[in-house]
């Protein structure tokens, strides 16, 4: 039975929202498939939808929402004809969430349209795939332990695990880091990004696959970003503490935070410093021209919490918590000179903090403190 083009369209557009649903078994989807395909009330028999829509090898295939963001490591990663630096989230980055279990074996493939030049051919030429859980440099190891080497075949890019990434007492892979310079970026427009896990080394190893859509824009934006070198322990070497979302005894400190600042050309934005307004909102000011805002959604009943900067000292040193403007450091891994400001936020009564940081005309970077009365024991 040939099946209408319209007809298969309804068909791969309902498995996509069945698979959404956890642990739906195969057999279960077409069944449903079978209720919902045809406009005219007649049945397809399911041989014929298992061919069109569903994996031939016994594997079940899930459904994974993916969006897709600049790194942080660099001012430019999704700019026109820039070198394609990206990081892909598949499982939401809450640390509470777990991720995905990788054995041995177990691959994560990623294929970026035609539109991306492959500038170097098929030669590696330090293209990589950094699996990451949930924020900047959480590898399960520094390089080069990371338990996956990747593979570059034209525009498809593919790590393949030589050990277990699983979860433990961190969340496990989460995100999937795609530090590309031998790729330069299209014209501006919004491109789709599919991403394939394939959770281990057999042929009937279940999948997990999604799409992401990443926008390409025409020039650079002035850029603010979490980091997690200035956070630890732990840290160094990956992975490191993790400064997106803190948990702390409320009226104590939440550890320091580096946050790297670009401007909209590229380069290091300094002198950046703190200006409180009041004590939800701060202003991020340069040369006396404000240049950015910093808003805090604190719980009812918090009036007397702080966010303050701190002095970039030498390593080994003990830290200065005198205030300090953004000063130029090395991005990390990519070397580029970026500003680097480190902040300090201190609760004062129990309950979830949202610092929100925006650059003017540029991104925002959240930061996650949750105050408790008591740090629950590990």
């Amino acid at each position: 039975m040939k099946i209408p083009n319209l007809l298969q369209s309804r068909i791969n557009l309902k498995y996509k929202q069945f698979s959404k649903m956890k642990k739906l078994s195969n057999a279960l989807i077409i069944a449903m498939l079978i209720l919902n395909s045809c406009a005219d009330g007649s049945f397809l028999n399911p041989s014929e939808i298992s061919n069109v829509i569903l994996p031939s090898n016994g594997a079940t295939e899930y459904h994974l929402e993916v969006s897709i963001r600049k790194a942080p490591i660099a001012p430019d990663g999704t700019t026109a004809k820039a070198q394609t630096d990206i990081v892909l989230t598949f499982v939401d980055i809450d640390p509470d969430v777990k991720g995905i279990d990788l054995v041995e074996g177990a691959t994560v493939q990623v294929k970026l349209p035609d539109e991306f030049v492959n500038i170097e051919g098929d030669v590696f030429m330090g293209n990589s795939i950094i699996l990451l859980q949930g924020w900047p440099q959480s590898p399960p190891a520094p390089p080069p332990a990371f338990p996956w080497t990747t593979t570059v075949d034209g525009n498809t890019i593919t790590a393949t695990l030589t050990g277990d990434f699983l979860q433990g007492i961190l969340p496990g892979p989460k995100q999937a880091h795609l530090l590309l310079p031998g790729f330069e970026n299209p014209k501006p427009g919004k491109y789709e990004i599919p991403i394939r896990i394939k959770l281990g080394p057999s042929t009937t190893s279940d999948i997990m696959s999604g799409i992401g859509d990443v926008i390409i824009i025409p020039k650079s934006r002035p850029s603010i970003h979490a980091i997690s070198l200035f956070s630890g322990p732990p840290g160094p070497p990956p992975p490191f503490f993790n400064p997106i979302y803190q948990e702390v005894v409320q009226g104590e400190s939440a550890v320091r935070v580096g946050m790297y600042l670009w401007d909209k050309d590229n380069e290091a934005f300094l002198g950046v410093d703190l200006q409180m307004v009041k004590p939800s909102h701060y202003l991020l000011v340069q040369n006396g021209s404000t240049v950015g805002q910093v808003r805090i959604d604190a719980p009812p009943g918090a009036n007397n919490y702080s966010l303050t900067t701190n002095t970039l000292t030498p390593p080994g040193e003990p830290p200065d918590l005198s205030p300090s403007p953004s000063v130029e450091v090395p991005a990390f891994i990519t070397g580029l000179p970026t500003g680097l400001r480190l902040v300090q936020f201190t609760p004062d009564v129990a309950g979830n903090y949202t610092l929100s940081f925006r650059l003017n005309n540029g991104n925002t970077q959240d930061l996650f403190v949750t105050a408790v009365t008591v740090l629950p024991s590990i």
